[in-house]
Parts: structure tokens; sequence; C-alpha cells
């Protein structure tokens, strides 16, 4: 590209007769110096691959057809010996150079067939060597013709050879020019020794073969910086497109990725629209269940309380009329809806709490042998009441650690066995059973509750977990529970971590429920002292074990503590009562005695809680003092403050308020 606005900038200022003997030079040069080699030895080695396979079938038709041209020369030689008796002498020499000639460029015909032919260097190296050879023959003829054919038949076939050789066969422009500066010194070193052509004549041709070299030089060298620029421009031509296709391809994949994008973007949104709607379905369930649960609950409470009301205004009635019997009677009636309605209501808050996250297990190493044989003789007598045998094989009698909560698991137990004796088969009198076993694997073991009870159809399997659900108890009958047993069930073990739950059962024929639990490590702690399951199914303690303790009692509602101080009363306990922290504190600095037993809501005035009970006792006293915190707050945590054992939910029954009350102040003494 340089070399041709070179070359328009000369003739350009040629034509305005600028400057003529540099414009003349300059377009001298230009004209007949070969090209440059690139600059780049491998965009040179690329182009003349490339020169080589592009002209290949070029030069090989070329070189056949100089070929064929060479033998023709070859008749009409022997139509000249024929007709001249001056020629015929010389024609045997003659000819045997012609078919010198022709071997020559057979020989190049063939190694041009061959694939190395498409290699330029290769090429060249055959195209110079035939011509070379074919110039050499000519040359040899020229010089033993006798004149005047010498010169008008054999000179003249020079011109031909530099015609094939500038413009047929493709070859540099160097190259040719070297071979022609070649064949012209040796002609002229040839007719210096011989002065074989007349000398006008030679002089002549002489002009005119130079002439022909010249010419024929200059259209080579044109010819080669044309193939040069041509191939810079293809080259350029195919990195543009390569660069298109590449950005193409770019594109494309750009492309495909808004597209892939855009369908990830429409199934996201499809799928969040989904959830959506599945979140608005569970929501709208979980409100149906929840209302549900609600009815049930606001029935189920209703039914003791009603009976509660009108057990207490007929013994209020009986008491006017001065009858201390009948009066007795209907308390000890109203008692029982009491407890019963305690028991509903503290089972209500339990699987609230388990459903709403509010507990948060506290793993420990269980002898999970130990809590089955307590529980079992906790509920034998419950068992025996209805008739139903309830055996524990103790087969084994090395402990089955497991890693379990302490204080929910006993009540898992509980309230598998004593649904196993609630639904035994009435039909199956004296022959109803339930059966206690303890399963060991090597990672867990699993505790099994089965009975020959009235069974559960399959239908039912899923339906019986969930609230006031009991397939076999259409009337309602509070002797047969409450119908919250499996749902706590089902919802602690869904708590506790590695437990599963499982039920098998054939209507008609019985029950299995197993419960598995994870091994506890080896290395844990595994003397922990289990409290039991349910601290009603102990015999009642004695008021009279709380005679002259010593209680604060701090409760701001009205009613509550009017109701706890009466019991105190009753009981003999000494006790005063506050109903805010301000109070208590005020209280603290006028009592003369370290109290036995704090008891405290949990939610108090002014924003405070039992929290602040616990941090006063502690910066007044030098001493622990037990604190029992009665709340009726399903979410009301101490966690980290005091154990769980000293948190009890309203409403609670007097039995187990004693028995809380006794198990603290004994503890405290012991330490």
């Amino acid at each position: 590209m340089n070399i041709f606005r070179f070359q328009s900038a000369a003739a350009s200022n040629f034509l305005k007769g600028a400057s003529a003997p540099g414009a003349i030079r300059a377009w001298l040069v230009d004209m007949l110096c070969w090209p440059a080699r690139f600059d780049d030895p491998r965009v040179e080695q690329e182009f003349t691959e490339d020169y080589g396979r592009r002209f290949a079938d070029f030069r090989r038709a070329a070189l056949v057809l100089g070929t064929l041209i060479w033998v023709c020369f070859g008749y009409w030689e022997f139509s000249l010996a024929r007709s001249s008796p001056v020629f015929q002498p010389y024609f045997a020499e003659i000819f045997t150079f012609r078919c010198a000639g022709a071997l020559v460029a057979t020989v190049g015909i063939v190694l041009a067939f061959r694939l190395d032919f498409q290699r330029d260097t290769l090429a060249h190296w055959i195209l110079l060597g035939g011509l070379a050879g074919m110039c050499l023959c000519l040359l040899v003829q020229t010089f033993l013709a006798p004149r005047p054919f010498n010169f008008t038949h054999f000179f003249v076939g020079f011109y031909l050879i530099l015609f094939y050789q500038f413009g047929f066969l493709r070859l540099r422009a160097k190259a040719t020019l070297m071979l022609t500066v070649s064949v012209i010194a040796v002609i002229v070193m040839a007719q210096l020794l011989t002065h074989a052509i007349e000398a006008d004549n030679f002089a002549a041709g002489m002009f005119y073969l130079l002439n022909v070299a010249v010419l024929g030089h200059s259209v080579n060298v044109n010819a080669e910086r044309h193939v040069r620029d041509r191939y810079i421009a293809v080259q350029a031509l195919a990195h543009g497109n390569e660069a298109l296709q590449h950005a193409n391809a770019e594109l494309a994949q750009k492309h495909r990725d808004l597209e892939r994008a855009r369908r990830d973007q429409e199934t996201k949104s499809a799928a969040l629209i989904a959830l959506r709607e599945q979140q608005r379905e569970a929501a709208e369930q979980a409100s149906r269940a929840k209302s549900r649960f609600l009815a049930a609950a606001a029935h189920d409470l209703r039914q003791p309380m009603h009976a509660l009301n009108l057990f207490l205004a007929a013994a209020d009635e009986a008491l006017e009329a001065r009858d201390v019997e009948a009066s007795s009677k209907l308390i000890g009636e109203a008692r029982k809806a009491s407890v019963l309605t305690a028991r509903l209501f503290n089972a209500v808050l339990d699987l609230s709490k388990l459903e709403s996250g509010h507990v948060n297990p506290s793993y420990t190493s269980v002898d999970l042998n130990r809590v089955t044989e307590e529980t079992v003789e906790q509920l034998a007598a419950f068992a025996e009441s209805r008739g139903v045998a309830l055996r524990y094989g103790k087969t084994h009698q090395k402990p089955a650690w497991v890693r379990t909560d302490a204080d929910w698991m006993p009540r898992v137990l509980s309230n598998l066995i004593a649904n196993g004796i609630k639904y035994a088969d009435p039909s199956k009198a004296e022959r109803a059973v339930v059966i206690v076993g303890l399963v060991r694997m090597p990672n867990y073991v699993r505790i099994d509750v089965i009975d020959n009870g009235i069974g559960i159809a399959q239908e039912h399997w899923d339906s019986i977990f969930q609230p006031f659900v009991q397939i076999g108890n259409p009337e309602r009958d509070r002797e047969k529970g409450l119908g919250l047993g499996l749902s706590i069930v089902n919802a602690v073990v869904s708590l506790l971590e590695g437990h599963r739950l499982e039920l098998k059962s054939i209507e008609g024929q019985g029950s299995r429920f197993s419960v598995r639990m994870p091994v506890a490590d080896p290395f844990a702690l595994q003397n922990m002292e289990i409290s039991p399951a349910d601290q009603a199914l102990s015999p009642a303690p004695s008021p009279s074990s709380l005679r002259g303790l010593y209680v604060l009692l701090v409760e701001d509602d009205s009613l509550v503590r009017a109701s706890m101080e009466a019991l105190f009363g009753l009981w003999g306990v000494l006790f005063d009562s506050a109903r805010s922290v301000a109070e208590l504190e005020a209280l603290l600095q006028e009592i003369e005695r370290v109290p036995d037993l704090v008891i405290s809501d949990y939610r108090l005035p002014e924003m405070l809680s039992a929290h602040d009970v616990i941090r006063l006792l502690g910066a007044h006293f030098s001493r622990p003092v037990p604190c029992l915190v009665v709340t009726g707050e399903a979410g009301a945590s101490t966690q980290g403050v005091l154990p769980e054992r000293c948190v009890l939910s309203k409403p609670l029954s007097t039995d187990v308020l004693i028995a809380r009350m006794l198990e603290l102040t004994e503890a405290s003494a012991r330490v």
C-alpha cells in the first residue's frame, strides 16, 4: 500500500512537471525494483505459502503449454531440413538439443504434478531450472545453426522463453531478473567467442531482447507487487471478517445469555408467584387450622368451666341451706372440674409453646431404660383401674443412654402409654394389654408402645396427630383424654434433633407407636437425674409439709394474689406480698427474716419482669434465695437465669404448686 501511494505521488508530480528528473527516477525505481519482502518473517512465510498454493495449477498449465510449443518447433525444424540443403547437415545435432530440451521440460512437468510443487520455493527451483536448461539447449542450437537460420529461426526463441518466464509462470521478479541477466550474459559471451551471428543482426537482436527483458521485468514487478498488496488486503479482510465473526459470536452468546436470563427470570418469577400462592394457601390453611384449634379449645374449655360455675353455685346454695355434706360434695366436684380445666389449659399452652418455637430443647444423656421403668410404674395404677395389663420387658438390665431432652421425653412416653391404656378394646376384657419394649441399635434406640386396642384405620393416621382429634371418642368424653396427647408427642418429636415418630396400626387389632432417639455420646455425662414426667402421677403431697415456711409473693393481679394468700393462710405458710418490683424493694428493707422461697409472676408493672425480681434478690441477700415463677404467658422464658423446673404455667393445681414449693425449698436447704 505504501509503494502504491509513493507511485501515485511520483506520477502526479511527473505530470505536473514539478521536479521532473526526480519524478522520472522515482518512477523508474518503482517500475523496475522488485518489491521488498514483508518486515514480519511470519507474514512473508504465510505469503509465500499462499502464493505457491494459489498459482500451482496455473504454473502446471503454463509448463505443459510451453513444452508443447517447444515440441512444435521440432516439427518446424523437420520441415526446414527437408526444404533447405544448407540447414540439413546441422539438423541431427540441432534436433538432439531439441529433444534434450523436451526431456528437461518433461522432467519439470513430472515434478510439477507432485504435491510438494505447491511450495513456492520448490516450484521456483523446478521452473527456473527448466527454463535454464531450455535456454541452454536453445543457445547451443543457435550457435550450431548456419547463418542466417541461427538468427532468423533460433535467436527469436529467446523472446518466447522470456515471455513465458515473465508472464505465464508467475515467478518472482528478483529470480526471473537474475536468470535473464545470466542468460543474456551467456549469449553475449558465446557471440564474443564464436561470432556465429552477424554483428548487425546480433546487435538488433540484443536490442530487442533487452527491451523484452526490461518490459517483462516491469510487468513481473507490478504483478508481484499487486499480488502482495492483494494478499495484505485479503488478510486484512480476513482479519476483519474474523473480528466480525467473533463479534457476531459474542453478540450471539450475549443474546443467548440474555434469552437464558430472561427464561430464568420468567422461571423465577413463576416460581415466586407459585411460592407466594403456596404461602398464601399455607397461611390460609394455618389460619383455618388455628381457627379450628381455637374453636375446639374454647369448646373443650367451656365444658369444665361451665360445670365449675354450676358446682360452685350449687355449693353456695347448699351452704346457705346449711347443708354441709352436700356443699362439701359439690365443692369436691368443682375441684375436679377445676383440675380438668387446668390440665386442658396447660396442654393447650404446651402445644402452643411447641408450635410457636418458644421451646429450646436442652439435650442431655438420658438412661431411657430407667425413664421407661419409672413411667410404667407411675401408670401401673391407671392401667389397673382400666383393666389393662401394662408390661415392660426387662430383659436388658444395662442402661440405654440416648441424647434427648430430659424434661420432654418422659412426657412423650407418658402420653403414648396413657393413650394405649385409654383406647383399650372393651371387647377384649381381661385380655387388654399394653406392651412397652426397648430396641437397641448401633446408632439409635427405639421405644415401642404396642397395644391390642381398637386400632386406627389408615385414613386416620395423619389426622390423629391434629389437636382435639379423637377417632374413637365422638362424644368428647373427657375420661378418654383431652385429644392433645398425640399432638404434643408429634410436636416434641419434631422439635428434637435426630428423633422420629412412627405409627403402625390395624383397625380392630391394635397399634404400635415407636420413637427413635439417637444414641448418646459414650463420653458424655451419664448420671442425669430425671424428674418425673408428671407430678400429678406422684402421690399428692400434704400441705402440712409447708407449715412454717416464709414466702414472698410478687403478683400484680389482685384476684390471683388474694387466692394465693388464702391458700398460704390455710396451709400455715408465713408470707408477705407485693404487687410490683418497687413494693418488693420497699418490703425487703422491712423484713427481718430471709425468705425460704419467692413466688413471682413473670410480667410485672412498669415494664418489669421476674428477671428484675431475681436481680433484686441477688443484690439484697448474701445467699441465693430459691424463686418460683408462675406465669400465664406461653412465651415467657427465664433461660440462663432459672432452670425450667422453676417455671410453672397458670392455671396449675394445688398439688403441683405444693410439690414444686417443697422441691425448691428442700434443694435450697441441702445447699
